[in-house]
């Protein structure tokens, strides 16, 4: 009886050691985001959502001081599963109509319609292996302020 039982044994001990699961191979992913100009967005996440898939898997990460990032899906920095992707760059903070204190609202850095996947228009392919990428973004455009005044976008190391 014994020896019938160790095959089965084997079997889930093996399981166990290889991470038997239905998780999808995920690739590293580094990255820059920046501004047509060069100069790096230094503050906010990106997230990249898979379309090739009947439910989508999302991989995001936090973009550091100097403008990089690197994805992660089921970890901290597993990367992304290979395939097509649609990105959105979230970069300012979303603080309501700002009507209860219309002159503190912090300057947008970042054009709104990189925080949605369906306005952001940007597009990347994750192939087996590291991918190295470069996010291209527009500063927020100018905004009017409560008193009428058009306000200038904050750029990067203009303060």
């Amino acid at each position: 009886m014994l020896h019938r039982s160790t095959p089965l044994a084997v079997f889930f001990a093996l399981a166990v050691l290889t991470g038997c699961s239905d998780r999808p191979q995920t690739y590293l992913v580094h990255g820059m985001v920046v501004y047509p100009d060069g100069k790096p967005l230094t503050k906010g996440t990106v997230e990249f959502e898979a379309l090739d898939l009947k439910r989508p898997i999302t991989a995001s990460g936090e973009i550091a001081a100097d403008g990089t990032f690197q994805l992660g899906t089921f970890e901290a920095n597993d990367g992304a599963i290979a395939g097509s992707h649609r990105v959105a760059v979230i970069a300012d903070p979303e603080i309501g109509t700002g009507a209860e204190r219309p002159e503190l609202l912090p300057p947008l850095v970042l054009d709104p319609r990189f925080s949605e996947f369906k306005t952001a228009g940007l597009e990347f392919t994750i192939k087996p292996g590291i991918n190295n990428l470069l996010v291209e973004v527009d500063y927020a455009p100018p905004r009017q302020s409560a008193s009428g005044a058009v306000e200038s976008p904050v750029q990067p190391g203009s303060n």
